[in-house]
């Protein structure tokens, strides 16, 4: 930072501590936000090249890869809601839920379509489930804490492919940052566990109950037309809206890349982290991946003197809390209900904690021991090649993918239910 924006940040701090202390009532909490804006549109000034640049590189990011990648799951999510189906084949998935994650049947859709889609899915499921009382708000809470994961296209695609060169990661990573989710969503089951609100349903006579909302849903008259203009139009609306986040947020995490907010903060924590081996690299990509993920993953994958499991343990982390960019897009998604945010920031917080556990763990393993760092871009670009069409193709085969996790839920839920139903049988006709 020169010393021409020095002075001018400076000399607007100046003013605004003259005007507070001449004014008589000072309510922080409403001079806030407009501080804040009157210093980003004064950043958008000064460095109006990094601005225009770095919302040029949101918009082309939100068009060609995020909106072909998430419609699919919206739309078919939106459709599914008012056919009924989620809640008809929850009460199949009641009995794998329930004991694990304290959460009904339907859960599993939130569930399947977060770990194959990526960020904000998972949100936008859980959100919709409480505007159809399928959940109720601790439910919901519980959901959301585990549900909204980056999907493999990033993972597997972007980080591994994109920025480490090294494909034999991408599953490795994708396993341990799914086994972090699951590992929240168990602590999280004991979350308002004295809620009044949980009604957990009657384990028995599963098989009658789905038959009965399925006879339940067939006769509702559906218009298909209406259904998929509607369904449509709320896609649109949510897509619409995360684009703005992606490219707001790509200028805020530039500009302060510019300013040297990032690289001063960094110096100032990296002498407390330094004892345990932590370098200033890391410690630089960590922040800048607190704003947004993609710039702090890309910066841990060309962290020098790092080892490859140092960086891999930053990327999980990053993985795993996704930043205020995706934060954001979460909040602007679930402040139609009544589900409070709090939970969701704690829980995504443990997954990336848990996540860079595993995967630090994984690489002591004897399978990791051949994988070793290879030189990277300097400029990372992982989607340059990657089409709309790929996007759109590749979302088609998540959707997919995802019906298949829940067919192998539904599977496993029979299977137990039918073990359990068995043993009961023996059980009362050996007392008889």
């Amino acid at each position: 930072m020169n010393l021409y924006t020095l002075s001018i940040i400076a000399l607007i701090a100046l003013v605004l501590v003259i005007n507070i202390k001449k004014a008589r009532v000072i309510y922080i909490k409403s001079l806030m936000l407009p501080a804040v804006c009157v210093i980003f549109i004064l950043m958008l000034i000064i460095f109006s090249d990094t601005a225009v640049k770095s919302a040029g590189s949101g918009l082309s990011l939100w068009l060609n890869v995020v909106f072909p990648s998430l419609f699919p799951f919206f739309a078919v999510s939106e459709i599914l809601y008012r056919t009924g189906f989620i809640k008809a084949i929850g009460i199949l998935l009641e009995p794998i839920m329930r004991p694990l994650f304290n959460v009904p049947g339907c859960g599993s859709f939130a569930f399947a379509m977060g770990i194959t889609s990526g960020y904000p899915v998972g949100a936008k499921i859980t959100a919709s489930m409480r505007e159809e009382k399928l959940l109720s708000k601790t439910e919901s809470e519980r959901l959301l804490s585990f549900t909204n994961n980056s999907g493999p296209l990033f993972i597997i695609g972007a980080v591994a492919v994109g920025m480490f060169r090294m494909p034999e990661l991408g599953l490795l990573l994708l396993v341990c940052h799914i086994l972090a989710s699951i590992t929240v969503g168990i602590l999280f089951r004991f979350y308002g566990r004295n809620s009044r609100e949980d009604k957990a349903k009657d384990g028995k006579n599963l098989w009658t109950r789905f038959k009965k909302e399925l006879a339940y849903n067939s006769r509702q008259k559906l218009n298909p037309g209406t259904m998929l203009g509607e369904a449509i139009r709320n896609s649109i609306n949510v897509m619409l809206s995360i684009g703005g986040f992606i490219t707001l947020f790509s200028v805020i995490i530039n500009i302060l890349i510019e300013i040297g907010f990032i690289s001063c903060l960094s110096s100032f924590i990296s002498p407390l982290l330094s004892p345990f081996g932590i370098k200033r690299e890391i410690v630089l990509a960590v922040l800048s991946g607190f704003f947004e993920m993609t710039t702090g993953t890309s910066m841990a994958s060309k962290a020098a003197n790092t080892t490859l499991q140092g960086q891999l343990a930053a990327v999980s982390l990053l993985l795993g809390w996704a930043g205020l960019s995706v934060h954001f897009q979460v909040y602007s998604i679930v402040s139609r209900t009544d589900i409070s945010i709090k939970p969701y920031l704690f829980g995504k917080m443990l997954q990336g904690v848990f996540a860079a556990i595993y995967i630090s763990i994984a690489m002591k393993l004897p399978f990791t021991a051949s994988l070793t760092a290879k030189s990277v871009l300097n400029v990372i670009t992982p989607f340059s090649d990657f089409t709309w069409y790929n996007a759109l193709i590749y979302s088609a085969q998540n959707v997919f993918a995802s019906f298949c996790i829940l067919l192998i839920l539904t599977a496993i839920s029979l299977t137990f239910h039918f073990i359990r139903y068995i043993c009961k049988t023996v059980l009362c006709r050996s007392i008889l």
